[in-house]
């Protein structure tokens, strides 16, 4: 599932084309007012490749750190340092991040009103998933 997830957030972070929700919210403006939009535009050409750039090195490092099997009775483990725990961290955030964007999260929203013929069940399945990961690896490195 992680292998799937990088693999469309790579597809959003190298085609800067698609000019939609997700890509706002995972590259919000700089400047939100309107009469700076030159600023806005210095800063889009500046800093926003290096961004990209930095998103695009955590999802290789997340995939080359996934072990390619279970373990543990069906479970997987993974080790990683710290430049591999900040790496997998941001990349979770930014796989929830998108995915709550296609699905419209809102904080009032509990997904334990979405029913299983919800055609979006599936998507919500993984939304919780990626919590439950995010939060499990945050409390793993909080010790």
């Amino acid at each position: 599932m992680l292998r799937q997830l990088a693999g469309q957030l790579t597809g959003v972070f190298e085609h800067p084309e698609a000019d939609d929700a997700v890509r706002e919210r995972l590259f919000p403006r700089a400047y939100l007012d309107p009469t700076e939009e030159d600023a806005e535009t210095e800063w889009q050409r500046f800093v926003h490749p290096d961004l990209v750039s930095q998103r695009l090195e955590a999802l290789d490092l997340l995939v080359k750190t996934l072990p390619a099997e279970a373990i543990r009775g069906g479970r997987v483990e993974a080790r990683l340092d710290e430049e591999q725990e900040a790496a997998w961290l941001g990349v979770l955030n930014d796989a929830r991040l998108a995915l709550g964007t296609r699905l419209g999260v809102t904080e009032d929203q509990d997904f334990d009103d979405i029913h299983a013929d919800d055609p979006r069940f599936d998507a919500w399945s993984v939304y919780a998933w990626l919590t439950s990961l995010q939060g499990e690896l945050v409390r793993v490195l909080l010790g």
